[in-house]
């Protein structure tokens, strides 16, 4: 069967079961300033180097410190480009989240794209953050949203810009939405896959109702599915020694790169026909549609409450 080529501008990258939609060029980006959160690992290390290879001023959240600026410095050599930062950031830390956003507000004259890649899936027990938020939930879902409020001023004054929420076609999975007297798993039967498929659930619902909130100012909200990505992330899903046997055939047959991944994402981050488009889902940098639920307002409205709520009691 014959594929659809991509229209002039584009290009098609990935596995036949996964093929991304990416920029071909990536526009220039000099002058252009981009957060990354997890920048250090997978398809955040990926979209630093990308974005710094064309450019951009990069910002980009790291956990450890020397981690980061090993990052930085290999980045730097890699592109030339030495306006690349580590902003030091525990998204499992709420006052680290507060003083990170600072680090940014206090460094950055504008900030033409945010996108929020940062992402963690437990495999044991339930854990908590240091606020005692159940983990999935609070890195995934709320220290974003707290980074994303706490920059919500200079995303203002920085229009026309836009903002991504990274999620994933595991929202799909969470079956029947939230149960919000127990958003956090605390009571109910400790499940952790059906917790990452709520918080990526969120992701999306948070970005609808984001892109409700800031319509009309310039700030384009979109959120976007990143792959089956050969990253860390994704082989700690393989722990069981029979499951981690599959994975070298699952490599190079099925999951896509992370240099792959960031291509579509870097596509609903920077395509300059994407302006003016809010609200929207894409997978693989594709245009397409969520669930139902990922699409309900007043789903989203009450997540949007309760999460400020969260956020305002510490």
């Amino acid at each position: 069967m014959s594929r659809t080529p991509p229209p002039p501008g584009y290009r098609d990258c990935g596995r036949r079961v996964q093929r991304v939609r990416a920029l071909d060029p990536v526009p220039d980006q000099r002058g252009r300033t981009v957060l990354v959160t997890g920048g250090t690992d997978g398809v955040g290390r990926a979209l630093v180097e990308h974005l710094a290879a064309v450019g951009a001023t990069v910002r980009f959240t790291a956990r450890d410190a020397t981690k980061g600026e090993r990052v930085r410095s290999e980045v730097v050599s890699a592109t030339g480009n030495d306006d690349v930062r580590v902003v030091l950031l525990d998204l499992a830390d709420l006052a680290s989240v507060r003083a990170g956003a600072r680090t940014v507000l206090d460094t950055s004259e504008r900030l033409d794209v945010v996108i929020t890649n940062a992402g963690y899936q437990a495999h044991g027990p339930r854990e908590v953050t240091a606020d005692g938020f159940e983990r999935t939930f609070g890195v995934n879902h709320l220290g974003h949203a707290l980074l994303i409020h706490e920059l919500e001023p200079l995303i203002r004054a920085s229009t026309p810009n836009r903002v991504v929420i990274v999620a994933s076609e595991a929202h799909r999975r969470a079956k029947g939405g939230f149960d919000f007297d127990d958003l956090q798993m605390a009571r109910s039967k400790w499940q952790a896959t059906l917790q990452y498929n709520r918080s990526k659930l969120a992701n999306i619902l948070y970005a609808r109702e984001l892109a409700r909130r800031l319509a009309g100012t310039g700030v384009d909200v979109l959120a976007a599915h990143p792959g089956g990505v050969d990253t860390p992330m994704m082989r700690g899903n393989f722990r069981n020694p029979a499951l981690r046997a599959l994975y070298p055939a699952l490599r190079h047959t099925v999951l896509i790169s992370p240099d792959e991944s960031a291509a579509g994402v870097l596509r609903v981050a920077l395509d300059p026909t994407l302006t003016g488009t809010t609200s929207e889902y894409f997978e693989l940098g594709r245009a397409a549609t969520p669930t139902t639920d990922a699409q309900d307002d007043a789903m989203a409205a009450r997540l949007w409450d309760v999460t400020t709520t969260l956020l305002d009691q510490h």
